[in-house]
């Protein structure tokens, strides 16, 4: 039986979301057609915030009046024939580790990083000429380096609203306030599962795209081999749209269910999952195979020894890039989850390093063998349900269920896949992800393929 939670309880003194009841697309329409406008769309979002992200946390600060006049603008250039796309007047939360001109820039972290502050990036630059409004910046882990810390402030998972529950890493906040409803959508980054492995604990869509496919400048290094960019959503359909707003490439038709072909590894990703998330993640497959989607056993690369390279890549570049004198310098403001694994690379020899990022690279190189003859592989997105934050108080637990947590996501990143994660759990259940991986620089094909599969995996009583 699936574990109950208290489902949200409506406050009157909130606005509607804007989004309730559609997506993107249905906005789009009726900022066209006058029913709304981006004013309007924003101060609903920022008065929602106001009444509830006290208890969330979900925000690092918000940009009230800067966002409203934005919006401002962005209703006169409709009224005055200018049309930016469907994602004019979108009000979005950007996670903190991304540079936003005239907003503070963070890693969650009380190290000065004034030196290291990056211009706004490209990235950026597209949401703004696609007529995006930022609402503010969402907290992340220290550094964005776990997906859990003890001693810094996390959100509260909107899934559950009489227990705190993890909502995961790093980019928690930005799953967090979309969950709530604190925005139309999110902006975060995924080095090992930052977007997905919230999304699955908070009960969203997150998207992750192949490294590269996003430019990265302007946002706070980690790994500058893994990291990527993401964005969480209400459904895939949402992360299609913004994809095909933001990529020249453009979208792909979803395909007929009888047309995919998911692979199922043999190994690794199916075992020691809690039983909740197997039953749920089973369900799901269950319901793609009647609906005649062919799901194969599929063989894949050694993923324990891919992962044993994985840690030594993403934290030897992270003292590479910060310097092991100001990280040393800072030692006792950073938290002790964090800490435990920048202190094993501190002693890392060039060379060690040098061959993680070869493993790396044979590893991309391998991808498209391992996705021979299948459209993309499907298996849970965690391993267990959020769990309170009250069981992860100590270092030491922490540390494990960070360990635990990004089991199922790292591989995407090693190998330098993209990916989705898609909620399956029943209504009024605890968040259970599916994970779609697709090959890299497949993104819209992966999009089209996940607008397929959601609708049929979701059970019927959670739309």
């Amino acid at each position: 039986m699936a574990t109950q939670v208290q489902a949200t309880s409506p406050d009157r003194s909130m606005p509607d979301d804007p989004l309730a009841g559609g997506g993107l697309r249905d906005f789009a329409a009726r900022l066209r057609d006058g029913t709304l406008s981006a004013e309007a769309a924003t101060r609903a979002y920022l008065d929602r915030i106001a009444a509830r992200d006290a208890k969330i946390q979900s925000f690092k600060m918000v940009a009230a009046q800067r966002a409203i006049e934005t919006a401002r603008g962005i209703d006169a250039l409709l009224r005055g024939g200018t049309d930016l796309g469907p994602l004019m007047g979108v009000p979005v939360a950007v996670k903190e580790i991304f540079a936003v001109d005239g907003l503070p820039y963070g890693a969650g972290t009380d190290l000065d990083l004034t030196d290291m502050t990056p211009p706004e990036g490209a990235f950026i630059r597209r949401l703004k000429r696609a007529g995006c409004v930022i609402l503010g910046t969402t907290r992340t882990t220290e550094f964005a380096g776990a997906t859990i810390n003890v001693k810094k402030p996390m959100p509260w998972n909107p899934a559950d609203e009489t227990v705190k529950r993890v909502c995961g890493g790093s980019s928690h906040g930005s799953a967090a306030a979309l969950a709530a409803g604190l925005c139309a959508f999110s902006v975060g980054s995924d080095t090992g599962g930052s977007v997905r492995l919230p999304a699955a604990l908070c009960g969203v869509v997150g998207f992750k795209s192949t490294v590269g496919r996003w430019p990265t400048e302007g946002v706070f290094a980690l790994s500058p081999t893994l990291d990527s960019v993401g964005v969480f959503t209400r459904s895939a359909g949402d992360a299609a749209v913004i994809f095909a707003a933001l990529d020249d490439a453009g979208s792909a038709e979803p395909p007929r269910p009888r047309a995919l072909r998911l692979g199922r590894p043999r190994r690794y990703v199916f075992e020691q999952l809690d039983e909740p998330v197997r039953r749920a993640v089973e369900a799901a497959l269950d319901r793609l195979r009647a609906a005649g989607v062919e799901i194969v056993e599929t063989d894949t690369p050694d993923i324990d020894a891919a992962m044993a390279q994985f840690g030594t890549l993403l934290f030897g570049e992270f003292v590479t890039v910060m310097s092991r004198e100001r990280l040393s310098a800072g030692r006792n403001t950073i938290d002790p989850v964090p800490w435990a694994r920048i202190e094993v690379a501190f002693g890392m020899e060039a060379e060690r390093l040098a061959a993680a990022l070869r493993a790396h690279r044979a590893a991309t190189a391998s991808a498209a063998a391992m996705m021979a003859g299948i459209d993309a592989l499907v298996y849970p997105t965690t391993p267990f349900l959020p769990c309170p934050v009250a069981e992860v108080q100590t270092a030491e637990a922490a540390l494990a269920w960070n360990l635990r947590s990004g089991r199922l996501t790292r591989p995407g990143n090693f190998f330098g896949q993209c990916g989705i994660s898609i909620p399956v759990q029943d209504r009024d259940a605890l968040p259970v992800g599916l994970q779609l991986i697709g090959p890299p620089g497949d993104d819209a094909r992966l999009l089209a393929i996940a607008r397929t599969v959601e609708p049929i995996a979701r059970p019927t009583a959670a739309h």
